[in-house]
């Protein structure tokens, strides 16, 4: 009954990660023109004609939901047939006792049906997508039950374009981030600072970087944004030059405090760690300098180049005009 073909366990894959609905759609059309075997999208909210654009066929779910409603019919016949006639019969009205008084088992054939059809296709549904209680999550990108919408490609799975080609055409379709070899992971069972490394971890290639001008474009990434983690032991005197660098840039917060978990990649324990170097408010993130980054990143042993790649300046600056 469960799909096993959904399941993520043991599998990489490549990933295309999107914020426009419109050019995931389009990723589609296009890969499947090249012959690319698309494992599955994930979508925090429905897109429209996504699933015909996978091939998918139309679900076999009516077909359940109809063997349940007669199922439900059977069951109200023969409940109140037995009541009425065999176990307690009772003349009502003149009424006969025998199949005769069918007509008066409508409503309740007619309600067991529908009760039956119900929670047929719920316990159907939810078996068939492996949402059955105490299943853990498996997620290929911690924001696309959120905002970010994921196209995945299993790497197992024989095609016709290469590995490199597949991750170029992602980003000349417009994604946000592309990674050539991902692994779900379960943010139930992970603390938010394990969680990023993880993700992080799961990155072979550069994120697309949102660029304006062609000579930017051109620059070669970064390297804190591939950078892997590793965990930078200061002299107390390094602390403390670090701190005041970022006191000197960022400026103190003067007893205002913002709710930095609604930064993503900040959870309640990294929130309590930047209040202790005294980051307390959305404006002084968005103060942050390539420099003060560095400086966080080396006290609080964050990992390298997470910062960027979730982009917390903008996102503090678009909670601060809220």
């Amino acid at each position: 009954m469960i799909d096993k073909s959904i399941l993520l366990d043991d599998k990489k894959f490549t990933v295309g990660i999107f914020d426009d609905s419109d050019k995931l759609l389009h990723a589609v059309h296009t890969l499947k023109e090249k012959g690319v075997k698309i494992f599955d999208c994930y979508t925090p909210f429905p897109v429209h004609h996504l699933d015909k654009a996978l091939g998918y066929n139309r679900t076999n779910l009516s077909i359940g939901a109809f063997l349940c409603g007669m199922l439900g019919s059977l069951t109200g016949f023969t409940l109140a047939y037995y009541m009425n006639v065999v176990d307690w019969p009772m003349i009502i009205g003149g009424k006969p006792q025998d199949i005769s008084v069918f007509t008066s088992f409508i409503p309740v054939i007619f309600e067991l049906t529908i009760l039956f059809t119900a929670f047929g296709m719920v316990i159907m549904f939810f078996a068939r997508s492996r949402m059955i209680h105490g299943i853990k999550e498996d997620l290929l990108s911690r924001r696309q039950t959120d905002d970010h919408m994921v196209l995945a490609i299993d790497n197992d799975e024989d095609q016709d374009v290469s590995s490199s080609d597949i991750q170029a055409i992602l980003r000349g379709e417009g994604a946000i981030e592309v990674s050539g070899s991902r692994e779900a992971f379960h943010t139930s069972l992970n603390d938010e600072e394990t969680l990023a490394q993880i993700t992080a971890n799961n990155d072979t290639s550069e994120p697309v970087l949102n660029v304006t001008e062609p000579e930017v474009a051109a620059e070669e990434p970064a390297p804190a944004l591939t950078k892997k983690a590793e965990k930078v032991v200061l002299t107390e005197d390094e602390k403390e030059e670090r701190l005041n660098a970022i006191k000197s840039t960022l400026g103190d917060a003067s007893g205002a405090k913002d709710d930095l978990k609604l930064i993503s990649g900040v959870g309640p324990k990294y929130e309590e760690t930047l209040n202790s170097i005294g980051i307390y408010t959305f404006e002084q993130i968005s103060k942050m300098t390539l420099e003060t980054i560095k400086a966080v990143e080396e006290i609080t042993n964050y990992f390298p180049g997470r910062i960027e790649r979730d982009d917390w300046i903008n996102q503090a600056k678009k909670l601060m005009s809220k």
